[in-house]
């Protein structure tokens, strides 16, 4: 199984207050905005000709990665969302 067939088997109950707060003028100094490339859902987009980083939050996979891999820490908030809220993985 590749990482897009997992949206196949994974639902989202999306809340309202995101989970994952970025600081996206911090994004603006990045060199390597490893987030981009990294996040398995594709959160991220950094627009290079208005030089702004985007980030969605509703297909989120919780995975983490974007927390491990930003040298910046361009997180105001990075915590897995309120109970009931978020990712289901249904693997059968």
């Amino acid at each position: 199984m590749n990482i897009d067939e997992i949206f196949d088997f994974t639902s989202f109950n999306i809340d309202r207050e995101p989970h994952i707060v970025l600081d996206a003028g911090v994004c603006v100094e990045c060199d390597s905005r490893g987030c981009t490339n990294s996040c398995p859902a594709r959160c991220y987009t950094w627009n290079e000709e208005e030089r702004k980083m985007t980030f969605v939050h509703d297909g989120c996979l919780e995975c983490g990665t974007c927390y491990v891999v930003c040298q910046r820490k361009a997180f105001t908030r990075w915590r897995y969302p309120r109970g009931g809220f978020g990712v289901a993985y249904r693997m059968t």
